[in-house]
């Protein structure tokens, strides 16, 4: 059972200014939101079992965000819950290294703050799902490469794989298909319920980062497959 709305914190890391608009509307949704600018303030609640995702302003920061990545980094090696990053859609090579630190979804200057209410309500479902561990086809096997979808868990050789929800959720598609191709296209479509804008990146991105949690060589994937000029598949 998930807690109710009204008990679960949304925190926004960034200075007192940024996001306020989409703050207030949080709010006004019934999501407890705590804004803070503290690095080992925000380890600490972003672990907490209260926060159920994190906002992550890099809009803030002066310079090339070099700070700002090493605690994404930081946060998403301490925890799997989700992180949308804030970042204008400008500054192309920071959205790319922010997603390969570990932010599940970006959002920028262009989204409405429906949209972006969209995708963290978006991201939160994944979220209940992952944790509640509700049952939905159970397990899914390729080789020494297993997906018991009731528990949300993943292993590799008995191994247990801390995947984030957004990589299970693509993973679990390309295994429920085994040997089928997927286009980043299609692949985007089916996860994040939106038209795929800069979809290459962003599935790029997170394939790697799942090669890099089952494949014993990620440059020689054994599970995960490109197929060059198509997309990907498992099998």
């Amino acid at each position: 059972m998930s807690k109710n709305i009204r008990e679960e914190s949304i925190l926004i890391y960034g200075a007192e200014g940024a996001s306020e608009i989409l703050e207030c509307m949080l709010k006004g949704s019934g999501y407890g939101v705590e804004r803070l600018n503290e690095r080992e303030e925000l380890l600490e609640r972003f672990r907490s079992e209260k926060s159920v995702l994190l906002l992550f302003d890099f809009q803030t920061e002066a310079g090339g965000g070099t700070e700002s990545l090493a605690l994404l980094t930081e946060l998403r090696k301490s925890c799997n819950k989700p992180i949308i990053a804030i970042l204008d859609k400008g500054k192309e090579m920071l959205r790319i290294l922010a997603l390969n630190a570990g932010a599940d979804d970006l959002l920028d200057s262009d989204c409405s703050t429906m949209e972006s209410m969209a995708r963290i309500q978006a991201q939160i479902r994944c979220y209940r799902r992952l944790m509640a561990g509700a049952e939905v086809s159970g397990c899914i096997c390729m080789d020494d490469l297993e997906m018991d979808d009731t528990a949300k868990l993943v292993s590799v050789r008995g191994r247990r794989v801390d995947l984030t929800p957004t990589e299970y959720k693509i993973l679990h598609l390309l295994m429920e298909n085994p040997g089928r191709v997927l286009s980043n296209k299609q692949i985007y479509e089916r996860i994040w319920k939106m038209a795929p804008i800069g979809a290459d990146n962003t599935i790029a991105v997170h394939i790697r980062h799942i090669r890099e949690k089952i494949e014993e060589n990620p440059q020689e994937p054994r599970y995960l497959q490109v197929v060059w000029g198509q997309g990907y598949k498992v099998g």
